[in-house]
């Protein structure tokens, strides 16, 4: 697999996260939970930059693009999480027109779910992480 096109994903998922970013910042309301999402994504968004860069990094670059891959697929941690991801932006994405003019940016989201979406997110940012550690174990310096 080309590393270019392996890293086209993972750009697409860090596009995504930053997008989530801005509107969880520009929501009103909720401000301990919007923080808590916030954080999450944009710790989030650290290991899918380390990811990416491990693409051309490696000198096992053949093998750990099979590796992303795999975590590509929609029941693989990338996968999960471009959904977790696409549920949080829909719901904040401001919306155009009239509808932008009579409704605020207000918190869409109640404390558990919240939590749910948050667990989500740390869950597959755990596996990737992991993924990271065990790529580091078998490229030598």
């Amino acid at each position: 697999m080309d590393p270019l096109s392996t890293t086209a994903s993972i750009i697409a998922i860090i596009q995504l996260s930053s997008d989530v970013v801005s509107y969880v910042s520009g929501a009103t309301g909720a401000t301990k939970e919007r923080m808590r999402l916030r954080d999450e994504v944009l710790a989030c968004e650290l290991v899918l930059q380390q990811l990416k860069d491990d693409v051309h990094d490696t000198e096992e670059g053949k093998k750990w693009s099979e590796t992303i891959k795999i975590l590509e697929a929609s029941d693989a941690p990338l996968g999960r999480l471009w959904a977790a991801l696409s549920v949080i932006r829909v719901k904040l994405e401001p919306k155009k027109g009239l509808k932008k003019a009579l409704s605020t940016l207000k918190w869409p989201f109640d404390e558990k779910e919240v939590e749910k979406i948050i667990s989500a997110i740390e869950r597959e940012k755990t596996l990737l992480e992991l993924a990271l550690t065990n790529n580091c174990r078998y490229v030598r310096p």
